[in-house]
């Protein structure tokens, strides 16, 4: 197992998370033939977050020719052919990356290029000292330099609204949306948004607020106001059944200007759609299908 940092823009590393997947230009060929299968990525940014803001794990390896972050679209060309998939373990979400990310810059870890190796096992435990404690989640123990083969993450209890939060999100990344959760607006943050993950800046084709009890004013309150600054997005009001009856009945008054732009859906319903498409995703990958 190694270990290496990914280093990128802002711009780039939404595709990135978008796609589940990471590029690297002909000149760090040489590094790219060194990545293997099981090695631990981490993800930086560069400024103005200037840190990390997640990590993952090398899944497969492939090249590809079409343009896919914000520079080759741009170009129209590809920039980054040599291309390997990951599997995201942690990732702070978007909306806080500059408040939250972990920085490195007291650390012997080279951030210069985009695929940067270091193999130093003190470096090591201390970077990964310095996530734990910043995010409360263990991802690997050092005995003594016995290092252990597996990734461990901590999961804390989801209480059901952040559950259902993190299948929105899921469910948006299968379709192949830029899916994101605690989407910050001036004044407010939304629950989820997916946006068209080839568009840089795009604003947000869905929105989501999930209603777990309290005050169903709020949710609708964030939805209707998404819909006064973006005009267009789909907006979804997730909740159970007696929330749902309290949504349609301040959509006949206080909230009519949304009426026609919202769609107010079950808990069970989201909790089935995301098994299908869960099931539906591994049995393509199983099979091969993109």
């Amino acid at each position: 197992m190694k270990f290496w940092v990914l280093t990128g823009s802002i711009e780039n590393w939404e595709r990135a998370i978008s796609g589940n997947f990471w590029g690297v230009r002909e000149g760090l060929k040489k590094f790219y033939d060194k990545l293997s299968i099981g090695d631990v990525l981490i993800f930086y940014v560069k400024v103005p977050v200037s840190g990390i803001i997640g990590l993952g794990i090398v899944e497969s390896k492939f090249t590809q020719n079409t343009p896919f972050w914000a520079d080759e679209i741009k170009e129209n060309k590809v920039i980054y052919p040599y291309r390997f998939e990951f599997k995201t373990k942690y990732i702070i979400p978007q909306p806080s990356w500059k408040e939250n990310k972990v920085k490195i810059n007291d650390l012997n870890v080279n951030i210069r290029s985009g695929l940067n190796s270091f193999k130093n096992k003190d470096t090591i435990n201390s970077l990964l000292k310095r996530l734990d404690d910043s995010w409360n989640t263990k991802f690997i123990e050092l005995t003594g330099r016995e290092m252990k083969e597996e990734i461990t993450e901590v999961k804390k209890p989801l209480n059901l609204h952040d559950e259902l939060k993190n299948k929105l999100k899921e469910i948006g990344e299968i379709e192949g949306f830029l899916s994101q959760k605690e989407f910050s607006i001036p004044g407010y943050t939304l629950d989820v948004v997916w946006r068209t993950a080839n568009v840089v800046g795009g604003v947000p084709k869905y929105v989501f607020e999930v209603q777990i009890g309290g005050d169903i004013k709020h949710a609708l309150t964030n939805l209707k106001h998404a819909f006064d600054i973006w005009g267009f997005p789909k907006l979804f009001l997730i909740a159970q059944d007696s929330d749902i009856q309290k949504a349609n009945q301040l959509m006949a008054g206080a909230f009519h200007e949304i009426k026609d732009r919202l769609k107010t859906v079950s808990v069970e319903k989201i909790t089935r759609l995301y098994d299908l498409q869960i099931e539906d995703y591994k049995l393509k990958k199983e099979i091969g299908i993109p």
